[in-house]
């Protein structure tokens, strides 16, 4: 039997056990080098019953102070397998042109950058009538999606972690009825838990022609990179004007887990789970029209910020750009990127780390922050001295 026809020539419930183990295989690799060994993927059944239970539980040795991180395994023993796994379901509906399979797998409202704006579709029967155009699988209405072409899985990804959200990337290769590679799709993807159900809430797609894929957009990757570090120089110099000029203007959806600002003040405060609560929250995307007048408006805060940021370690003084930071994928004017920010003492005692996954697009010769899909305090120094 050819590639063609065990991808495209069957349904849903009859793609072959070899491509199954192939999907599941991809996954607990992707999942392997971001938390060590994870329960095996057939036990999703049983995390999803606990996590649907209620709340995640503040660990036990938690020190005073100190804010959740990567070192508690509730920020990923649940969360890391049921995204890998929701984003593997989620890419088999994709090969099996099957927009049914998707649905169950999204939240609603859903946002999906098919470019430089979202796409923001209210509920699932909006969904199946007219789905974001890289989503639409239907052969109907613009898609991208030639008659009896094929995908083929090339990475899954994890880059960001916390109980109730995780930030992936997805990327595949599409091939032509005549076995030619036509296209890649480079996708990130922010899976949350809204009430005890895990879904995809908000994602972005670079997709690129395949005789483009090996182009380099300097601009861009110089861009996001400068990008970052203006933000965490905004912060180091108390400077509003400069952490405004990060931001992107017109239509942004993003996703609002829980942050490590907010973190950090729930934290101090002796309540470092409650940014984590799943029980009635029925939505994080966060959709707005940024606006000049909006971007003015920003207030940062700084004596609030610099009163929780050192936390136990003691009084912050700067912040620099995460050291391997890097962009994930470019176009002329969109970038998804891996970044985060590691803040300081002034003797340069580092207080904290932590990670994000985050959209950057170009719009009216202006590069700007357009949302984030995942975002995670990797490492709170404040979790190991006595405060």
């Amino acid at each position: 039997m050819s590639i063609k026809s065990k991808i495209v020539s069957t349904g849903v419930e009859h793609v072959g056990a070899s491509r199954r183990d192939f999907l599941m295989r991809s996954a607990i690799v992707g999942a392997a080098g971001i938390a060590g060994a994870i329960p095996a993927l057939a036990s999703a059944k049983n995390i999803e019953q606990t996590t649907a239970a209620g709340d995640p539980q503040k660990p036990p040795d938690i020190r005073p102070l100190a804010q959740l991180d990567s070192r508690f395994p509730v920020t990923y023993e649940s969360s890391v397998p049921e995204a890998l796994l929701l984003l593997t379901k989620y890419f088999r509906a994709v090969s099996a042109r099957d927009s049914s399979a998707m649905v169950p797998l999204l939240h609603f409202p859903f946002a999906s950058y098919e470019g430089t704006d979202p796409v923001v579709v209210e509920s699932a029967d909006k969904f199946l009538s007219g789905p974001p155009l890289s989503m639409n699988v239907s052969g109907q209405g613009p898609n991208l999606v030639e008659k009896d072409s094929y995908d083929m899985l090339d990475s899954l990804e994890v880059h960001t972690y916390n109980p109730v959200n995780v930030g992936l990337s997805l990327c595949y290769s599409r091939f032509g009825p005549d076995g030619k590679k036509q296209l890649e799709c480079k996708g990130i993807y922010g899976v949350t838990n809204n009430d005890g159900k895990w879904g995809i809430e908000c994602m972005s797609t670079i997709f690129t022609p395949a005789d483009q894929v090996d182009v380099v957009y300097k601009d861009a990757i110089d861009a996001t990179l400068r990008l970052q570090q203006n933000w965490m120089l905004g912060y180091s110099l108390r400077d509003q004007s400069v952490l405004n000029s990060t931001h992107q203007l017109g239509p942004q959806a993003s996703l609002a887990p829980p942050e490590p600002r907010s973190n950090a003040g729930n934290a101090r405060a002796g309540k470092p789970m409650d940014g984590y609560r799943t029980v009635g929250v029925k939505s994080r995307l966060h959709v707005s029209n940024v606006t000049a007048e909006s971007i003015a408006k920003m207030d940062a805060n700084f004596p609030e910020f610099s009163n929780w940021a050192g936390g136990g370690v003691g009084p912050w003084a700067y912040t620099l750009n995460l050291p391997n930071a890097r962009v994930l994928h470019t176009s002329v004017n969109k970038v998804h990127s891996f970044g985060g920010y590691v803040r300081y003492l002034q003797d340069g005692t580092p207080t904290s780390e932590s990670h994000v996954l985050q959209i950057v697009t170009y719009k009216n010769e202006r590069w700007g922050n357009a949302g984030a899909l995942g975002i995670m305090m990797y490492h709170d120094r404040t979790g190991d001295v006595r405060s």
